[in-house]
């Protein structure tokens, strides 16, 4: 069965070894996000990118960066969404960026035959 909805996607785009305390700032994000039962997010890992400082965070081939881009994705309902946001607008940082899109959320569901 398929359901089309109208829904909402964050993204959080920051440095991977930012801080929140003594946390990671996602891991402070997500498991805000989780205190509040939203519905699910998920943290990407990224390869390679810049942002305003114009410096290239990468993961060489022979190095492990330890400080990467990270995404932070979060799809739901336009409520729900406002809502993580404004749960964790006060431990981000002034260099990140958040981005908020309009979507059309396509939800699968398979059922077995018994």
């Amino acid at each position: 069965m398929k359901t089309e909805v109208k829904a909402k996607v964050l993204r959080i785009y920051l440095d991977e070894n930012i801080k929140s305390g003594s946390k990671l700032l996602y891991r402070a994000i997500m498991e805000k996000w989780l205190s509040l039962k939203m519905t699910g997010a998920t943290v990407f890992k990224g390869i390679e990118g810049f942002g305003a400082s114009a410096h290239m965070h990468d993961a060489g081939i022979l190095e492990i960066s330890e400080n990467l881009p990270i995404v932070i994705e979060m799809i739901d309902a336009g409520p729900k969404v406002i809502k993580a946001l404004k749960a964790v607008e006060s431990l981000l940082p002034d260099h990140c960026l958040v981005t908020l899109q309009k979507v059309k959320a396509i939800h699968y569901q398979h059922y077995k035959k018994k």
